[in-house]
């Protein structure tokens, strides 16, 4: 995640007074920013992921169905004295994950609980100047000088600033599914022959 902290949190900005009330309105691109800004300061990730675009939560639902097959596998079928050691192919929390907040929640946490949620904090992320707009998508410039990029879905706009981390995430968690079938070849073949190992070493004693 640290490409998105880059993007959004790279503040180096005095803190000065906002004198008008602040757009909230998501059916703007600026209000979505600052409904943005909120949920991260209230540290609501549930609120993160209803700021994000529906590709966010699609790639999330792809991981979800992988890694549910993933930790159906090693249940079933991995020995037991191999468990434990694929904990270590996941961030903490993910393989575990229940839902789509619960797995969002593992991919995000670690980064974002590092945060000094302070006004400097805030005031960055607030928007400066108008929001870039062209056709469906909009650039909204915050006060630290970062440029964030929303998406228009059924009239209110949503961050895509996830999509990129989350994508990679998901690469991996591809890359362990394959990892995981090498793996259960190997066992199944170890199976196989300490089997027919057994049956040879039955085969060959004496008959009562």
């Amino acid at each position: 995640m640290r490409t998105v902290l880059v993007l959004l949190f790279g503040l180096a900005v005095a803190l000065v007074s906002i004198g008008c009330e602040e757009n909230r309105d998501p059916q703007t691109p600026d209000g979505a920013m600052h409904l943005l800004r909120d949920a991260l300061m209230a540290d609501d990730i549930a609120g993160l992921l209803d700021a994000s675009s529906a590709r966010t939560r699609t790639l999330l639902a792809e991981m979800q169905t992988l890694l549910r097959e993933q930790r159906t596998a090693i249940d079933e079928r991995y020995p037991d004295d191999e468990k434990a050691g694929t904990a270590v192919a996941y961030p903490d929390g993910v393989l575990a994950a229940g839902d789509m907040v619960a797995l969002f929640t593992a991919l995000v946490k670690p980064e974002f609980g590092k945060l000094d949620r302070n006004e400097e904090l805030s005031f960055g992320m607030s928007t400066l100047g108008q929001p870039n707009i062209d056709g469906d998508r909009a650039l909204v410039t915050t006060r630290s000088g970062e440029t964030v990029e929303f998406v228009l879905e059924e009239d209110v706009w949503k961050t895509t600033v996830f999509e990129r981390p989350i994508e990679q995430s998901l690469n991996r968690v591809k890359l362990n599914r394959q990892t995981l079938e090498e793996n259960l070849k190997v066992f199944e073949e170890m199976k196989r022959r300490a089997a027919a190992e057994k049956a040879k070493k039955e085969g060959e004693e004496p008959a009562p």
